[in-house]
């Protein structure tokens, strides 16, 4: 009665009790089929490029550190955050640090399923490797492969997803830079 639909964005897990969600009549989007939220995902090509003029900041270098979530069809997706600290602070680097999912990357790397942390220094050079997505069970706590581990990560936002290949990779410098400091 109060709230006929709600939008939430952000990265929230639905946990799945067996084969459907824990929260009955609630559509989940992940970034993995985001369908035709992608628009709202993040900053577009054309609004990055209308800051950096604004701010007076260089487009290229902007790209560089921010850009790589790609979609078919739909094109590049920025990181809204780290493009406005950017912008604030007039200077591109990472701005992950001050979020709390930095802090669980390691957790995660260190758990070492079936060789994770050189696919993780394969992508860390550059390469894409490939992630099966399907069997991943939406949390923060339940991981019987080093897919379930690199899909948390897609879903975090640490790896960006080709759907059409099957794989994923670093999307950008930021991302990068983090990885490279804590491994």
């Amino acid at each position: 009665k109060v709230v006929a639909a709600a939008y939430m964005t952000g990265i929230l897990p639905i946990k799945k009790d067996g084969s459907q969600p824990a929260i009955s009549d609630f559509k989940e989007v992940t970034i993995l089929a985001p369908g035709r939220f992608v628009e709202f995902t993040g900053f577009q090509k054309g609004e990055v490029q209308h800051l950096c003029g604004k701010y007076g900041m260089d487009f290229e270098e902007v790209r560089q550190w921010y850009d790589g979530y790609d979609f078919p069809v739909f094109g590049s997706i920025y990181n809204p955050y780290s493009v406005m600290c950017a912008m604030q602070e007039k200077k591109c680097r990472s701005y992950w640090k001050k979020t709390s999912a930095a802090e669980s990357l390691m957790t995660y790397i260190n758990m070492d399923f079936d060789g994770l942390q050189e696919t993780i220094s394969r992508l860390i050079s550059g390469e894409a490797v490939e992630v099966d997505t399907e069997s991943f069970e939406n949390d923060f706590e339940t991981f019987r492969s080093h897919d379930d581990v690199l899909t948390l990560l897609i879903h975090l936002g640490y790896l960006t997803w080709n759907e059409e290949d099957g794989t994923a990779y670093i999307p950008n410098e930021e991302v990068r830079a983090e990885f490279r400091k804590i491994l």
